[in-house]
């Protein structure tokens, strides 16, 4: 469990101008989260600069001069253009992507435009917290990270099951994004976009 000051620290806004003065990587990495108005308390920001953006222009500009560590999309946002944010964000190697949504049928989406993670609503401030701090130990800092990263192409919650089939469309490779229960967990077929509860695998 964090501190209570993990949830609530100010956020930093974007000025109209779109400004944002560069967030030196070694010092304070930076965390975006691109969200409705009002929802940025549900993203702690622990020990990072949490920046809060509520339009896609916003969030593009945003990636372009912070070079986030994590950048949180809020998938069901009406103002924001998660595949964009998300195709932005995975432009740089040692950037998390974490996506919330409250459908699971929303998954696909997200999984083809690359994001890292995947957070069903509703969570625990908690919970959320973990999955930042979890993208921002395991993406890459050096070039030598950034190449072996590349190599193992699983970084994340997303996990690939060469041997699970989709229950539609059986094709192999399921991909898994979010558990369920002890028992359970969420997984989705990239080909035919289908979303189902299948037994648990760690």
């Amino acid at each position: 469990m964090l501190p209570t000051r993990a949830y609530s620290d100010n956020i930093p806004r974007v000025s109209p101008g779109g400004a944002v003065a560069r967030v030196s990587v070694e010092t304070q990495p930076a965390l975006v989260a691109a969200v409705a108005e009002g929802d940025a308390e549900r993203f702690p920001s622990a020990a990072f600069t949490r920046y809060s953006v509520h339009s896609t222009n916003d969030a593009l500009r945003l990636i372009e001069t912070a070079r986030p560590r994590v950048v949180v999309i809020d998938w069901d946002a009406p103002a924001i253009d998660g595949d964009l944010v998300c195709s932005a964000a995975r432009k740089f190697a040692q950037t998390g992507v974490l996506v919330v949504m409250s459908s699971p049928e929303s998954a696909p989406a997200a999984l083809k435009a690359g994001c890292h993670a995947i957070l069903l609503k509703p969570f625990a401030p908690n919970l959320v917290a973990a999955r930042i701090g979890r993208l921002s130990r395991e993406l890459p800092t050096t070039p030598v990270a950034v190449r072996a990263a590349m190599a193992m192409q699983q970084t994340g919650t997303n996990r690939v099951w060469p041997d699970t089939c989709c229950p539609k469309c059986n094709a192999p490779s399921a991909t898994s994004f979010e558990f369920s229960s002890y028992r359970r967990m969420w997984y989705a077929c990239l080909g035919c976009d289908n979303v189902w509860l299948g037994a648990r695998q760690e």
